[in-house]
């Protein structure tokens, strides 16, 4: 047996790490030691704070409904996380792919160990700094969201929200020639990280410049933006995407929302421009791309990618696993002092 540490969310923000027992990886399976793993400031905190829908409603996945239930999707005690970063200690029977001592990534919770499918690992490239590793996840989430968008040589995108995924969407955004790229947010540490490390051709700070929509058209010859990314949750800045963006352009909505939506405004310039909503995630690829694009291809570009994009600048904090805890908390109510939060297993 492999003995191990994992994170558990037991209630509404509250984290404990508990100690656990898993048995030797058998045929097609493999061992994986925990190096680091990221906690996702978006979706995690969703969950974190007992807001995903998961937690009150079933999810009737044959009719792609979230359906009221006595027996909700979730329970607590629940292991979460999916941007787990490790190395391989051994290996099943028929496993030819691996071996022990590489180094590799996995959509695995918070835990010191894992015993995984093979086929649910993948290597990471060499001389890659492993604390950065653990974007691949999210970094394929915006990587689908850059397919989504459609985005051509010399067009303007806006990006509301630097967070973690937004700062990896200039990036993405600028690899693929459009330009200007334009980062908005309210914090101004995430502008200057914007500009300096993710390459930004201009911020916009949100509470200072107060009408987003008007000052990028006076940048387009009043188009507006071609595509606009949102990333914040904040319905407010979704209203201001959709202002922002051109006659028939694309709104790419990467946030999962808490909670209803008061203050977006569909009879205004959403009616009247033809305003068009993509809601993008990593769980499907477009059917318009389906038939050249899967998942196992995004994997295999983003991390043939990696080297080509600054993502050691996007970890602003490391934190051992025995305080994972403080680490929800610190993310959780203060936002503004940090970017991406690593676990360190302490193993490297």
């Amino acid at each position: 047996m492999i003995k191990i540490k994992a994170v558990e969310i037991t209630g509404p923000r509250q984290v404990t790490v508990v100690e656990d027992e898993l048995a030797e990886p058998g045929a097609g399976e493999v061992a994986m030691r925990s190096l680091y793993s990221g906690i996702s400031h978006g979706t995690e905190m969703n969950v974190y704070r007992g807001d995903a829908p998961m937690w009150q409603r079933k999810q009737d996945r044959r009719r792609r409904l979230f359906v009221e239930s006595d027996e909700p999707e979730w329970e607590y005690p629940l292991r979460y996380g999916y941007a787990c970063v490790g190395v391989i200690t051994a290996v099943g029977r028929n496993v030819t792919e691996f071996a022990e001592g590489d180094v590799v990534f996995s959509f695995a919770p918070h835990q010191s160990a894992h015993v995984l499918p093979a086929g649910s690992v993948s290597k990471l490239p060499k001389g890659l700094d492993l604390r950065a590793g653990v974007l691949t996840a999210v970094l394929n989430t915006t990587f689908n969201g850059i397919l989504d968008a459609d985005l051509h040589l010399g067009e303007c995108v806006v990006v509301f929200g630097q967070g973690v995924l937004g700062q990896l969407t200039v990036q993405w955004a600028k690899l693929s020639g459009a330009s200007p790229v334009i980062a908005v947010d309210l914090i101004e540490k995430r502008l200057e990280i914007s500009k300096r490390v993710s390459g930004a051709d201009l911020v916009f700070n949100a509470g200072e410049e107060r009408d987003i929509a008007l000052a990028v058209r006076e940048l387009t010859d009043d188009r507006g933006a071609d595509v606009v990314f949102e990333f914040s949750a904040s319905d407010r800045a979704l209203n201001e995407a959709i202002r922002t963006v051109c006659y028939n352009g694309k709104v790419i909505v990467m946030s999962w929302y808490a909670g209803a939506l008061a203050n977006v405004y569909p009879g205004a310039e959403f009616h009247h421009n033809r305003i068009q909503l993509i809601s993008s995630q990593i769980a499907g690829i477009s059917p318009e791309l389906s038939h050249r694009w899967t998942a196992a291809r995004r994997m295999e570009a983003v991390l043939s990618l990696m080297p080509k994009l600054n993502l050691e600048g996007l970890i602003t904090d490391v934190v051992d696993l025995e305080g994972a805890a403080a680490a929800y908390e610190m993310i959780d109510t203060r936002p503004q002092d940090v970017l991406q939060v690593v676990l360190d297993y302490g193993e490297d």
